[in-house]
């Protein structure tokens, strides 16, 4: 197999934060209806905040950086391996921050 292929990862740290929540659960937090009340009804009162019967998530997460590097196809059964080489060669690993997510790759020309 000729070719090479361009791997996406991101690094992962141990204080990496990830939490989902629904509509309905943040909208029972009273802080949040306060900050939405004196944000956007400043001045009205006897008001009721709901959300739609449908549940719509809304994830909270650590922002991640996207890397990317080039590896031969025929190292394509070594990918982890090669990405966590070449994290470290770029000194992307740290003390906290020492394992690789692989994202994504494609196949270049």
């Amino acid at each position: 197999m000729d070719g090479q292929v361009e791997v996406f990862f991101t690094i992962l740290c141990e204080n990496d934060f990830y939490k989902e929540l629904t509509l309905a659960e943040i909208l029972s937090c009273e802080k949040v209806i306060k900050a939405i009340k004196s944000e956007y009804c400043e001045g009205a009162r006897n008001l009721q905040v709901s959300a739609p019967t449908n549940e719509i998530t809304i994830k909270i997460h650590s922002d991640k950086k996207l890397y990317s590097h080039v590896i031969d196809k025929n190292d394509i059964q070594d990918i982890l391996e090669l990405t966590e080489e070449y994290a470290r060669s770029q000194k992307l690993l740290k003390a906290s921050c020492n394992r690789v997510e692989l994202q994504n790759f494609k196949t270049l020309e």
